[in-house]
């Protein structure tokens, strides 16, 4: 499960992506699945995978990489056409507000889905609005209990890739409501953190 602080996951992709002290994350919303690839071809080109998130033809992988146009090289070599790339500029947690991580696994009738919320320039918020976002999230699942568990999420320009795991859809548009947060895409997914 996805347990790297962005401190950990900076000094890995330092160690194996050459300039990676100028690398940045990046989410990449695919139409198919996104399938593990070989440390040579990675290291090739400059990228390493940090998680992906499958479901089928509405998948998700998120990667580091020096800019925008590595990814871009990345998908064409492997004859991909991404729907969608986004630049991560903050990962949210419970624990950004003094919340509790979450569970090392997810709980038993759990479901792991993407929540895609449309929250225009999230990622450029100040720390404040960002702790404020976390502990709103926080008391709504504290409210609604063991039914729905908050991984982490990525804050982009244009909104958030929110990874939580629920008994349902309908316990994360309650959470939704609960946390003053919109609900765009929910996508059940099969969650892997390289």
């Amino acid at each position: 499960m996805f347990k790297y602080s962005s401190i950990r996951k900076a000094l890995v992709a330092a160690m194996l992506i050459p300039n990676a002290a100028l690398a940045g994350q990046y989410v990449v919303e695919l139409d198919s699945p996104f399938d593990a690839l070989s440390p040579e071809l990675l290291q090739q080109k400059g990228v390493s995978v940090d998680e992906t998130l499958s479901a089928g033809a509405d998948s998700y992988v998120v990667i580091t990489a020096v800019d925008e146009a590595a990814v871009r090289d990345l998908m064409n070599s492997l004859s991909m056409t991404p729907e969608k790339i986004s630049e991560v500029l903050f990962i949210n947690s419970p624990t950004v507000s003094g919340g509790q991580p979450a569970d090392a696994e997810p709980r038993e009738g759990h479901q792991v889905y993407v929540i895609e919320r449309p929250i225009p320039g999230v990622g450029f918020f100040g720390l404040e609005k960002k702790q404020k976002i976390s502990a709103g999230s926080n008391a709504a699942i504290a409210k609604l209990g063991d039914v729905i568990e908050w991984d982490h999420s990525y804050l982009t320009g244009e909104g958030t890739y929110c990874v939580y795991r629920a008994d349902n859809p309908d316990t994360l548009r309650e959470h939704g409501a609960l946390a003053g947060a919109p609900i765009g895409k929910i996508t059940p997914v099969k969650q892997v953190a390289n």
